[in-house]
């Protein structure tokens, strides 16, 4: 599918082809219903902007990580439409640096997600979480057992969680594996708690933190039937999966109904920016349903890390998967819609 729109529009870091998001959005063949269980929808203004995208793209509900504090704004600007955004408890990230704000504050928080009828909750374990906490962040540690051990006890059944990074990143910015830890090791206690509380459903973020290797994915999906996957981080998904695409396709042809869409979206006040939002739902919906083959409209800042003599407004080669029928609604509606109730 080739766009409609190359370079009708000025160009930005979200918009490099210079296409119409709004025309574009109506050219894909899909038209079902969309979930997307990743996102993080920050403040009410920035959701007003939001939401008119998300309708664009034929997204009909949204999960979101979003502070405590902002959910009865959301929620009551939506007013009868409120069932269109389901919120992940998650700590106040914007006090990271204050004592207790992933210890006794996140205990409390875990709490008051779930007197508002949040049912799932978020655990991240990304390597970059130890520069902000020494080990509130590792997922086998004293105090993230503490939090998980509650979770269950307050009733949540399904737990997100993020325990990969890129590739690129422990190449270039994980290169202390005894800060760090190496890329599989992130995975070892993920699978002792996948064990442990086999009962809950756990959404592994990112293609499962590791689209490089879709067979090390696979292995985990086969050890355990309480794993399930989405597909957020757009950059990331498109620049490793647009190099297997054929596989790709394959992999969620295999796994119907465990692996969910979402897309990471981040909206926030600092960051109100139409060709942002859309952007990820263009590139991924390319991804997912089309033969396109071309230019990713994103820039994507670890492609000039990795080799400096790229520009630092390149792209990623996009690759379409061309995933369609049954497979394709799972992945965009039943998976999630199954899991979620």
């Amino acid at each position: 599918m080739t766009p409609a729109t190359l370079n009708q529009k000025p160009l930005n870091d979200a918009n490099r082809l210079g296409l119409d998001y709004r025309i574009e959005a109506t050219r894909f063949n899909y038209t079902g219903p969309i979930i997307d269980v990743h996102t993080h929808i920050g403040t009410l203004e920035a959701s007003r902007l939001y939401f008119k995208i998300a309708d664009l793209f034929g997204v009909t509900k949204t999960v979101s990580m979003t502070k405590l504090e902002n959910i009865d704004g959301i929620w009551d600007d939506l007013g009868d439409q409120r069932d269109r955004i389901e919120f992940i408890a998650v700590p106040n990230y914007e006090a990271a640096t204050e004592p207790g704000t992933f210890t006794t504050d996140w205990l409390y928080r875990m709490e008051k997600f779930r007197e508002k009828g949040c049912r799932i909750i978020k655990f991240w374990a990304a390597p970059r979480g130890r520069d902000v906490h020494s080990e509130a962040f590792h997922l086998d540690s004293p105090t993230r057992r503490e939090s998980i051990k509650l979770a269950y006890e307050l009733g949540y059944r399904l737990f997100m969680t993020h325990v990969g990074d890129p590739d690129t990143w422990f190449e270039k910015k994980y290169t202390d594996a005894k800060k760090y830890g190496t890329k599989a090791q992130q995975f070892e206690p993920l699978e002792e708690l996948l064990d442990e509380y086999s009962d809950v459903t756990w959404i592994g973020a990112h293609v499962g933190g590791w689209p490089e290797d879709l067979e090390f994915v696979q292995g985990m999906l086969d050890r355990h039937p309480n794993y399930v996957l989405d597909t957020s981080a757009a950059k990331w998904q498109v620049r490793e999966l647009s190099k297997r695409p054929d596989a790709f396709r394959a992999f969620c042809g295999k796994n119907a109904g465990r692996v969910l869409f979402g897309t990471d979206i981040v909206a926030n006040d600092s960051n109100i920016d139409f060709d942002l939002y859309a952007s990820r739902y263009w590139a991924l919906r390319t991804l997912m349903e089309t033969d396109y083959t071309g230019p990713s409209p994103i820039v994507d800042p670890d492609l000039s890390m990795v080799d400096p003599s790229l520009d630092e407004k390149s792209t990623a080669e996009l690759c379409g998967a061309g995933i369609g029928g049954d497979v394709l609604n799972e992945v965009y509606f039943g998976a999630a819609d199954k899991i979620l109730g």
